[in-house]
């Protein structure tokens, strides 16, 4: 009997020494995350991107106005290549005067300058009206909104808005990025989508390959249990 149980802890010692190198590892690595920064690192290898299944679930959206563009992939938006907001829900469009681009989407204005630096943001508390569907300017070149109670003119020198019933206006509208800004902004989106921190995470619980891993991680666990508990029993008995 002794020497069954021996020679059973031998092997199963072997293999769940390996697993749980990996959990110690892991672990000791996401206590020092902050540290190391691992919560602001990105992964950037390709295979694993695929396997996180890192993409934007909609089909990017692009506005272009006096040379300058923006664009939307899944929640974040773009000014040419760099991102300006993220957590965003539609992108709206954008209006250009003056070197200053206005982006509109989900209720808001930001105000980007022609290098994509961030000038004003404005929100509801600004007077940005509830429910924007179009963004557009006049024939003077300001800036008329369509929203879902009616038309607004806005002056944003001292945040004057007027409200209409109708107000005529050049409305941006949507068009085709370059296939290749959109490669570039794919991998951009791809790169800063999965940390470092978050894949250790995953590691250590088991979560990297699905909803089996954290079984398989418990059933390592209950291993190490009945390997601590033969070992005790052995040691007794040759004691």
């Amino acid at each position: 009997m002794f020497s069954i149980i021996h020679k059973w802890h031998k092997k199963f010692g072997a293999i769940a020494a390996l697993f749980l190198i990996l959990i110690v590892m892991s672990g000791i690595a996401l206590n020092h995350s902050e540290q190391f920064q691992f919560n602001n690192n990105y992964i950037q290898t390709q295979w694993l991107l695929d396997l996180y299944q890192i993409n934007p679930a909609s089909e990017p959206v692009s506005y272009e106005a006096d040379g300058f563009r923006v664009s939307q992939l899944g929640e974040r938006i773009y000014f040419d290549k760099r991102e300006i907001a993220k957590d965003v829900q539609q992108l709206i469009g954008i209006v250009s005067a003056d070197d200053i681009v206005t982006v509109a989407f989900d209720g808001q204005l930001k105000l980007v300058s022609k290098e994509g630096e961030t000038i004003e943001h404005l929100t509801g508390v600004e007077g940005v009206p509830a429910g924007m569907k179009e963004i557009g300017s006049d024939e003077q070149g300001d800036i008329v909104i369509k929203a879902a109670h009616g038309y607004y003119h806005v002056n944003l020198d001292d945040l004057e808005w007027k409200e209409y019933d109708h107000l005529d206006g050049s409305w941006s509208l949507a068009s085709d990025m370059p296939a290749e800004l959109q490669e570039d902004l794919l991998q951009q989106y791809r790169g800063s989508g999965l940390t470092i921190e978050r894949v250790l995470l995953d590691l250590h619980s088991g979560r990297i390959v699905g909803s089996w891993g954290v079984y398989f991680v418990d059933l390592i666990a209950l291993l190490l249990l009945i390997l601590s508990c033969t070992g005790i029993w052995m040691w007794w008995k040759t004691s």
